[in-house]
């Protein structure tokens, strides 16, 4: 059974609604996109579970069976979103987890 919509008073004045910090509003939603894609999702589960050292984007490329470039495209989004830190050591670029973000968001998929 379908419910009707709530319906003012005839003649009752709306009332303004109190609206959400709109700032945060867009980091969640550009955190959850940034999480929405499966592969970025493991990269970044893979650097979490590897805490004792930093992963290299060439580990990432044969684990995950991609391509250096396409490891690139998703770490510089989990980099942009503050997830993982990046440095290099001459040519190689190696990541870690930022673990105050990844404990929060570790507590959200374990949740599901």
């Amino acid at each position: 059974m379908r419910s009707s919509p709530v319906s003012p008073p005839k003649g009752a004045y709306p009332q303004s609604l109190d609206l959400p910090c709109t700032q945060r509003s867009e980091r969640a939603a550009m955190l959850f996109k940034v999480l929405g894609d499966p592969t970025r999702l493991q990269i970044l589960m893979i650097i979490a579970h590897n805490k004792d050292k930093a992963v290299c984007a060439v580990e990432l490329s044969e684990a995950l069976n991609i391509s250096a470039p396409t490891v690139t495209h998703h770490m510089k989004k989990l980099t942009d979103a503050n997830l993982v830190t990046r440095h290099k050591v001459g040519k190689w670029a190696y990541y870690e987890i930022v673990k105050s973000e990844y404990q929060r968001i570790n507590k959200l998929v374990e949740a599901l």
